[in-house]
This record gives C-alpha cells, structure tokens and sequence, in this order.
C-alpha cells in the first residue's frame, strides 16, 4: 500500500536540482559558448565552429546519460550517481573557463557534457519513480516552473558575468568573466545537490515507489504503449531540432541579419524576455495537465512555436522581437510543462532510468545535429548570397518546418488514461 509521503512527495527537494541544471545551460549555451567561438573563431567560420563545439559535447552526454540511468535502474540507487556526476561537472567548468584555445574549449565542454549528464540520467527518474501516474501533469509543470526559472536565473548570471569579445576586452577579462560564472555555476550546483540528498530518500529508487508494483514482472513485450513512447520521442526529436537552432544560434542572427552592435546582451535580453513568458505558459499547464488531453495541449503550443519562428524569420528589426520573443515563449513554456508528463504516462514501472535517458535522446540527439546542420547552412548560404545575415534568417524558417513535422509525428502518439479520473479508479 502507498503511504501518504509516496504520494505526496516534497516537490521542492524534487525539482530543485532541475534549477540548478538549467542555470548551468542557460549560461553555457546561452552566452559563455557563444563568447569563447567569437574569442577564438573568424566571423565567416562562425556557424561551423558553434556546431563543433556544442555538436562534440551532446554527442557524448547522450552515452553518459543512457549509461547512468541503465545503471542506476540496477543498482536500484539514483543519489550516488547525482553526486559523483555533479562534482565531476564542477571542476570541468574551470576547465572550459580556462582554456588557451579553442580545441582545449571542446575538450573542456566535452567533460563538461558528460559529467553532467552522468548526474542527470539518473535524476529525470526521480518523477516517474516518485510520483503517481495521476497527478504527473502536475508535477511535470512544477518541474518545468523550476527549469525555466533556472533558464532565467542562468541567462541573468550570464548577462552579468560573460563579457562580449571586442577590442576594448582584454583576454585577463575574458578569462575573469568565464572564471567568476564556473564559481555561480557551482555554488548553485552544489545546492541543489544538498537539497536533493536530504530532500529525496535513496530508497531502492528503480525498483520502488507509486508506479513500481513488480519491476521485474513486467517484460518489453508486455508494454502497449511502445509504439506511442516511439512516437512521442520522434516528435520531441523534431520540436528540439528547431529550438537547438534558437539557443546558439540567435546572437549571431542578431550580429549578421539585423546587424546588433551589442548582439549578445541584445541575445541575452530577448532570451530572457521568451523565459519569462514561458513562465506564464506554465500555468495553463500546471491547471489542465491532469484534467484535458495532453496531445491537445501540445498541438496549441506547437502552433505558437511555429507562428512565432515564421515571423522572426522576416523580421527586418529588433523593434518587433519583443513581441515575438513572447509569442516563442508562450508556445516553449506549454509545451515544455506538458511534454514529459506525457512521456512519463507512457512509461512502464521500474525501468524509468534507463527509458527516460533514451526518451531524452529527443532532446540531446538535436543538441549534436541541429548545430551541425545549421551551422553548415548558415554559413554557406551566407557565402552563397553574399549576405552572412541570410543564412541566419533560413534557420528560423527551418525552426518553423521542424516544429510542424514534431506535431506531425505527436498525430500519431495515442494517450494513456490518466488524470484525477485515473487516481479515483
């Protein structure tokens, strides 16, 4: 029998490790990558080397997360692996803030990368393990109120701390800059690492907990809902494609097509302004999650997401992205509280380490490819038409015909029962 602590799990110690992960991306990928291409890198070779750098690094997070969560499901134990994850990842962010070249920086984001992950395999189960099938709407809205949150709180740090390379930014202030975000970026790590230790009981965690009656009763081919949760990661797949051509590739948009002075501050203040309103795209989430299909919420996201790529695509100036920053953040914020409930629904009991890794494989596999395609088609498209500014613009309307092949693929994904009609069954 569920007692009522299974039930009712503290949400805070259970989410507050997203915080701090999405901090640690949101500056990296959101300003401290960008800075460290620009320091090292020719303006004409900028969409490669931004592919390379962010390309090498997902490539190998996707292995140490499918390993660590494979793992922690047989050891039935998830904290150790959060541990030795997140202090690996410390001291790789000095090493990414300290290096000499841009080859070191690879290497660097490539530890970075793994590490990280290696934590993060194992921590994504935590929601299946811990929480009932009924209420994981809810709780994957909260989850994503504290992941943007952390997307907001990272974007900040980085505005604050990564300074834009020029001639009047000396290499000691570069470094300095870097070096001060590796120390932010730790403390708030280590933090949430406390909170997730004392906050969330290692007991048996795979094999255990409110959707766990027998693990090992349970084999693949007993599992109906294979073929949606393949779905449902192709359609993921695809909506991640467009956003992972968003976050690397907006500031240098800004630099080439609408010609910004500033264009990472100007990069920073409009990703925080599509945060913030993700924010707002949580609460509708968090109210209907558990009440109206999931599928439909995600198909209205969709549709802003799209509209709103489109849109940035033939913007001639920065007056409107303000608007349009809303419109992305809207779409991104619904979608992002809804998706992994969804998959969480899916889910068969007590292999949730190992399957959420490869679900998350819809997110981590665009994080290698996007790049590298969009990299390659910036830059020739912009060597082609003489315009280095018209391979950015082709890169939103890519992101728009990623997003509607994602809602495409979601057509095909049939939901679970589940909600408040579920928990009284």
């Amino acid at each position: 029998m569920t007692s009522k602590l299974e039930r009712t799990p503290n949400q805070f110690a259970l989410s507050a490790f997203w915080f701090a992960w999405e901090v640690h991306w949101a500056a990296l990928l959101g300003a401290a990558m960008q800075a460290q291409v620009a320091r090292f890198i020719e303006p004409s070779v900028t969409g490669v080397a931004t592919a390379i750098l962010s390309g090498a690094g997902a490539f190998f997070s996707i292995a140490a997360q499918y390993g660590a969560g494979k793992a922690s499901d047989a050891a039935g134990r998830r904290i150790p692996f959060i541990v030795v994850g997140t202090l690996l990842d410390v001291a790789a962010l000095f090493g990414f803030a300290l290096a000499p070249s841009f080859s070191t920086v690879v290497l660097a984001f490539v530890a970075v990368q793994i590490s990280l992950n290696i934590a993060g395999g194992p921590y994504q189960a935590l929601i299946p393990d811990r929480v009932p099938r009924s209420r994981h709407g809810g709780a994957s809205a909260i989850m994503a109120l504290y992941r943007l949150a952390g997307t907001a709180a990272g974007l900040l740090l980085a505005k604050a701390l990564v300074l834009q390379p020029g001639p009047k930014v000396t290499e000691p202030m570069l470094t300095h800059g870097l070096l001060s975000l590796a120390t932010a970026l730790s403390i708030v790590l280590l933090a949430a690492l406390a909170i997730t230790i004392f906050g969330v009981p290692d007991r048996a965690s795979a094999a255990s907990g409110p959707n766990a009656s027998s693990a090992a009763a349970i084999a693949p081919q007993a599992w109906p809902e294979r073929a949606s949760f393949i779905w449902l990661i192709v359609s993921r797949s695809l909506v991640s494609m467009g956003l992972y051509l968003i976050l690397p590739f907006f500031a240098f948009f800004l630099r080439f097509a609408l010609h910004v002075q500033a264009y990472l501050q100007t990069n920073l203040t409009l990703l925080l302004t599509i945060v913030g309103f993700s924010l707002l795209g949580t609460l509708p989430a968090w109210l209907l999650g558990d009440r109206l299909s999931k599928r439909t919420i995600m198909f209205a996201a969709l549709a802003f997401l799209a509209l709103g790529a489109l849109l940035v695509a033939t913007t001639s100036g920065v007056q409107r992205l303000g608007v349009l920053a809303a419109i992305l953040g809207i779409g991104w914020g619904v979608y992002y509280a809804v998706d992994w409930a969804l998959a969480c629904n899916l889910l068969p009991a007590g292999r949730a380490g190992a399957l959420m890794a490869i679900w998350n494989i819809g997110a981590s596999g665009p994080q290698v490819l996007s790049p590298l395609i969009g990299g390659v088609i910036a830059d020739r498209v912009g060597a082609a038409s003489g315009d280095q500014g018209a391979g950015y613009r082709v890169l939103f309307e890519l992101v728009c015909a990623y997003v509607v092949l994602g809602a495409v693929a979601l057509a095909f994904v049939r939901e679970p029962r589940g909600g408040k009609a579920a928990e009284r069954s």
